[in-house]
């Protein structure tokens, strides 16, 4: 009997025993590449409708393929066997997501090489990980060294390898339960109930949004599209459904076009896609707001939302690849609560595809973390950071703890909206990555902080880099400062970049994430570093912890981000180098006033007013806001003329008063508005809720007068 008929028996062993449990199959082929793509083109041979997940250009038979890159664009749609190549790079994020598409019954098939040889593999996914001048070499195989270790330890997979015995899992001749009647199109008694709770949210009392969390594969976003069709063929005249991008909602729409038939197609107009950012600047009217992917969405803009439409359903997969949703279930409760009390939750256990406990999905989920959960403390614990230790956590220190990896990543997960499983594997295999722990003292984890090195690039780059002539890997900060603000020097200093700051749930408000950066600031100076900096989107809260940090503002982003509505920010502190930061602040101040008149102009006025106090120094010192005509001030704030008639002065005026005291608003954002970013009154009237414009010109001229007596005291 040949190899090709062994792998062949395997296949139909494992089909057959996949069909009768109602579950999915995984197969490890390990070894030399030319025979692992022998077993997957006998597999191809036997089951036919196969889709391979490889570089496809490696010559594979008349066969569907794609590259890793492509499998998020197969969310939605069902295979019924699945190849996928570990020889072309093991991108995390495209295993887990496909493995979500393989429907019951089907075998996923993993091509690897030698399990005692994979770790040291140098796979195309480490040209990801590589920041200048790094090579090959300084990119670890931990991740690889932690899966190896499952897959041989796991009794849910078979194992195939070329020069071991195989190891077949053993048979579960379980049947998918019998499920009472499911009214079509539903698949799923949770699925039914789900469309049922998204038709309450509009027929029912107001205020009282629909939570709707789920597992990969258990049908959330086809619910949302067949409650769509079925309302709007009831009648209702405009849905808006929102996502992090608009291809996040491509099976919302499917399962509504196929509820809708050719007669009634012209109804899906009326179901209309709004990009995050877009919907909570124009706030378009509509009936139902469906909100998919919820939690790759910044809360703050999920606030927004809730707060400006009454009939909202907030639904979001807790296991995902584009971002996790575990964060979102807890940070997003407290809001909820607050706001609409009220508020339901449907949580769809039941998958569509497969049974329930598949050997699959429990392998995915544990290799790529997914069920990964922050340490337990108890309420009446007393901590706070004089009962904490800090200190640094080595990728290898991860590796050997599970319990650790999990308390680690679980963190994260919670702590921000678009953490991955990406993340875990640059973690543990970047060489570029610094890891700090804050632990009480039974060795708990509760709060993590990452850091990226960056600098110390070589001087023959600099004109290039400055000029935009190149651009190496890596190196935000310094290449940002040397070619957006022109400080071609800024790439020759070593900093180091705050990449994330987690701090347990249980544990925040105690001043923790503060302590940890003072600790960080400490290890910096220790290690010779010259500047902390980091960038984020920005938000009222971040912008004032970093700036209780001593971190100053040296940029904004031009663009918004769609899926958080916020601006990138930079803030930097200088360890040693003062004049290179001063200067990054400087230019920056000569940016602004124009940047705030054109790009920025729809910056939030909130966050304009928590910047320019940072930058007083700069501000007073700029001859752009030097105010030399006091009496053509007066003369305005006595009404005697007309604001168009002395802008000039208006305007240098307000730089100085903004940035030399905290005004509230509606005040403040009538400054920033009208005169920083040149609104016109009919808009700033609107957006600032003042009864019309003879009364916004009032307000004005009372704001500029009262804190004259500020702009003096800035001037001496």
């Amino acid at each position: 009997m040949t190899i090709q008929d062994d792998v062949v028996k395997v296949i139909q062993s494992l089909k057959t025993a996949a069909i009768q449990s109602g579950c999915r199959r995984l197969l490890v082929c390990a070894g030399e590449i030319s025979w692992c793509r022998q077993q997957a083109v006998a597999m191809i041979g036997v089951t036919k409708e196969v889709l391979v997940v490889s570089e496809p250009s490696a010559g594979w038979p008349d066969v569907d393929v794609i590259s890793a890159t492509g499998c998020l664009g197969q969310l939605g749609r069902e295979h019924d066997n699945i190849i996928f190549d570990a020889w072309a790079g093991f991108d995390v994020d495209a295993f887990g997501a496909i493995s979500g598409t393989l429907r019951a019954g089907g075998i996923m098939m993993l091509l690897t090489p030698a399990l005692d040889q994979w770790p040291q593999y140098p796979d195309p996914q480490y040209q990801r990980m590589i920041v200048y001048p790094q090579t090959l070499a300084d990119v670890t195989g931990h991740y690889l060294q932690r899966l190896v270790r499952l897959i041989r330890n796991c009794d849910q997979l078979s194992l195939l390898s070329q020069n071991e015995p195989l190891r077949l899992q053993a048979n579960d001749a379980l049947s998918r339960p019998m499920q009472g009647y499911i009214e079509p199109p539903c698949i799923t008694a949770c699925q039914q109930l789900a469309v049922e709770k998204i038709h309450r949210v509009l027929r029912g009392h107001r205020r009282r949004p629909l939570v709707l969390t789920a597992d990969r594969g258990r049908g959330k976003s086809a619910a949302l599209g067949i409650a769509a069709a079925q309302l709007l063929l009831a009648g209702v005249e405009h849905i808006a459904i929102t996502a992090p991008a608009k291809k996040s909602t491509d099976i919302v729409f499917k399962h509504a076009r196929q509820i809708l038939d050719d007669r009634h197609q012209v109804l899906l107009k009326r179901l209309e896609f709004f990009a995050p950012d877009e919907l909570v600047h124009t706030l378009p009217a509509t009936q139902l707001l469906l909100i998919d992917e919820a939690a790759a969405i910044a809360a703050p803009v999920l606030e927004r939302m809730l707060e400006n439409y009454s009939r909202v359903v907030f639904a979001s997969t807790i296991h995902g690849y584009e971002g996790t949703g575990r964060g979102f279930a807890v940070r997003f409760r407290a809001t909820l609560n607050k706001r609409t009390p009220q508020w339901q939750a449907l949580n769809m256990i039941e998958p569509v595809r497969w049974r329930a406990n598949d050997p699959l999905e429990a392998f995915v989920s544990q290799a790529l973390l997914l069920n990964a959960a922050p340490c337990q403390l108890d309420a009446t614990e007393n901590i706070n950071f004089s009962s904490c230790t800090f200190r640094a956590i080595t990728p290898a220190e991860l590796l050997t703890s599970e319990l650790l990896l999990n308390q680690f990543f679980g963190l994260l997960v919670l702590a921000h909206y678009q953490t991955r499983p990406w993340d875990l594997r640059h973690l543990l295999d970047g060489g570029n990555m610094l890891i700090y722990g804050g632990f009480v003292p039974d060795n708990r984890l509760i709060a993590v902080l990452l850091v990226a090195r960056e600098g110390g690039i070589e001087p023959a780059l600099t004109e290039d880099i400055c000029y935009g002539l190149r651009r190496v890997r890596g190196h935000i900060i310094p290449q940002s400062l040397s070619n957006h603000l022109g400080l071609a020097e800024a790439i020759l200093p070593v900093g180091f970049r705050v990449v994330r700051i987690a701090v347990h749930p249980g544990c925040q408000r105690m001043g923790i994430g503060r302590r940890m950066v003072q600790f960080l600031e400490q290890e910096a100076i220790d290690q010779g570093v010259d500047y902390l900096g980091t960038v984020f989107g920005a938000t009222d809260d971040l912008v004032h912890f970093w700036g209780k940090a001593l971190f100053a503002p040296v940029r904004v982003g031009l663009s918004r981000d769609a899926a958080s509505a916020t601006h990138g920010l930079m803030m930097l502190k200088p360890l040693t180098l003062a004049p290179l930061v001063n200067t990054a602040r400087q230019r920056f101040v000569a940016q602004l006033p124009w940047l705030l008149l054109d790009e920025l102009k729809l910056l939030d006025a909130s966050l304009v007013v928590l910047l320019l106090p940072m930058l007083r120094p700069e501000i007073t010192a700029c001859s752009l806001f030097i105010l030399d005509d006091w009496h053509e001030l007066w003369s305005f704030t006595q009404g005697r003329r007309q604001y168009e008639n002395c802008i000039h002065v208006v305007k240098k005026a307000v730089w100085c008063i903004l940035a030399a005291a905290p005004i509230p608003a509606p005040g403040a954002q009538l400054l920033v508005q009208r005169v920083l970013q040149g609104h016109g009154w009919a808009q700033v009237i609107k957006n600032c809720r003042i009864s019309g414009e003879k009364r916004a010109r009032q307000m004005l001229r009372e704001l500029v007068g009262a804190h004259c007596h500020v702009i003096q005291t800035a001037g001496e």
